[in-house]
């Protein structure tokens, strides 16, 4: 009976030493040997497409978002009442400065007009009679006198009557361009009442904020460029006109006033502008491409290419590996970024194909995946 329960126990201890060893050799020796392959095996070369960095002259600006503004602006409306007879213009219209633009109906005013001249006429003949008796003494001075007054009255009336006659026909005050009309020939329209809206178009305004401490580089005769979204890759030139007497007490900002040439009257009052002022001389500057930049919360990057530390002597490529860099940058132009610290000019940074690689990836460059890239977003 003993020696079944000795042979039992052994045979349970060698089980248990199998189950152990093939248990080790399952979860511990395989994993670490597997691992130590994976590890040993050569890093699988990907492709991608990289520029060098490059040295650029950039002009210092500032950036700001404006709205233009016309120089001059008016509702043009009539200083008396009457009923339209011509409209001489379309909504829309450019107009240059005396153009007449509306009549009004004068036909009372211009009876009353004929009216006043015969009165003045024979006035003007019976103080002409009377001051010839008064000179001979057959008249009196008091006579003499009340013929003068009712000449000058009635040459007052004739002159106030011309003058009313004159304010129906309204004129362009300068060059300009009208908006939509709001009246039709034959309707009556009182004094004041709104015709058309008429602003100046060159040049106009461009109003934007800067901050305080943009303030000081800000000169009245810099120059400015304007872009609009209805005109994209072009920029509308003009200079810095005047700033403004005082800093919001809300926003801290100061409005600074330039002036956009706008001679084919492209642009209108009440437009959207990105502004940008030149505000010194070309400087030295690092740029990269800006899809180089990989950006983030913990801080932007650039993959850089470098030579491999530990190159492979049976390469027949030269052997390239990845080494991510954290950028400080500057202000982006034209799809460039200025790059302030981590890469220096003649750096060759990986532009397309960052999903495939990270720090110490090893790497081939074929910029024909930068090119197709391109095509592609210019067909879409």
């Amino acid at each position: 009976m003993l020696r079944r329960i000795i042979y039992f126990l052994l045979v349970i201890v060698l089980l248990g030493g199998l189950g152990g060893a093939i248990a080790w050799y399952a979860f511990d020796f395989k994993p670490k040997m597997i691992a130590g392959f994976i590890q040993a095996a050569p890093k699988p070369v990907e492709t991608v497409s990289a520029e060098e960095a490059r040295q650029d002259q950039w002009e210092p600006q500032i950036g700001a978002i404006g709205t233009l503004a016309a120089v001059n602006g008016i509702e043009v409306a009539p200083q008396v009442g009457g009923v339209v007879r011509e409209l001489l213009f379309d909504s829309g219209d450019l107009v240059k400065k005396g153009q007449k633009l509306i009549q009004l109906d004068t036909d009372t005013e211009e009876a009353d007009l004929k009216n006043f001249k015969v009165q003045l006429d024979n006035a003007q003949i019976e103080f002409d009679r009377r001051e010839k008796v008064f000179k001979k003494g057959y008249a009196s001075k008091s006579d003499l006198d009340a013929a003068r007054m009712l000449r000058d009255r009635l040459l007052a009336d004739v002159q106030r009557t011309e003058a009313l006659i004159a304010q129906k026909s309204i004129y362009a005050p300068w060059d300009g361009r009208l908006g939509l009309r709001d009246v039709a020939v034959g309707k009556y329209v009182a004094a004041g009442q709104n015709v058309v809206w008429m602003q100046s178009v060159d040049p106009i305004f461009a109003d934007y904020t800067v901050t305080e401490a943009d303030f000081g580089r800000i000169k009245i005769g810099q120059e400015v460029q304007a872009r609009f979204s209805t005109y994209p890759g072009e920029a509308f030139k003009g200079k810095v006109k005047t700033l403004d007497a005082r800093v919001s007490e809300t926003s801290r900002m100061i409005t600074v006033r330039g002036e956009i040439e706008n001679p084919e009257g492209r642009l209108v009052p009440g437009m959207y502008a990105e502004v940008t002022v030149i505000v010194g001389t070309p400087e030295p500057v690092v740029t990269i491409s800006q899809t180089a930049v990989t950006y983030s919360l913990y801080g932007d990057s650039v993959f850089a290419v470098v030579k491999a530390k530990n190159p492979d002597p049976n390469a027949k490529e030269p052997d390239l590996e990845i080494e991510r860099r954290f950028v400080k940058l500057g202000p982006v132009r034209d799809g460039r970024v200025n790059v302030i610290e981590g890469v220096k000019s003649g750096d060759q940074v990986v532009i397309a194909g960052q999903n495939k690689i990270d720090q110490g990836s090893r790497v081939r460059i074929d910029n024909s995946i930068a090119l197709n890239l391109t095509v592609d977003r210019n067909t879409q």
